[in-house]
């Protein structure tokens, strides 16, 4: 499947780069994440020379900058939510302070509904930027 000699399997085991589970007989069960992690090493050793560690020093920056990204991702989902949240607040204080002022200037009859507070009936959307991911 890979064209690899067993034996190269095994050292890739021993140096912790993949790590196969194993039957009840002892024997190697690779995953797709493991042959497709092989073909990332026979790629960076082969084709651009790198040496097995520069291969396992590659691989924990490759899972680091996975990290951080799924922690800006993160981050970004929860300042967005922040930022509409205290859109609507702001809203909400801007209502109930001239809503009085609006209800004076009203030539018809307008029926309060008090049974929310007004910041909870007032409803904002905004659309965050969209995002720079390649």
């Amino acid at each position: 499947m890979l064209n690899t000699h067993p034996q190269t399997l095994r050292m890739y085991e021993r140096l912790g780069l993949v790590k196969p589970r194993r039957n009840e007989r002892g024997n190697r069960l690779y995953s797709e994440g493991d042959i497709e992690r092989v073909r990332k090493i026979q790629e960076l050793t082969q084709k651009m020379g790198v040496n097995l560690a520069g291969v396992e020093v590659a691989f924990k920056l490759m899972a680091r900058i996975e990290e951080l990204e799924a922690e800006l991702n993160q981050l970004r989902k929860r300042f967005w939510q922040a930022v509409q949240e205290e859109a609507e607040r702001l809203a909400a204080q801007l209502v109930a302070k001239h809503w009085e002022e609006f209800v004076k200037q009203r030539s018809f009859p307008v029926q309060v509904w008090r049974r929310t507070p007004i910041a909870k009936r007032v409803k904002i959307s905004f659309t965050p930027p969209p995002s720079e991911e390649s």
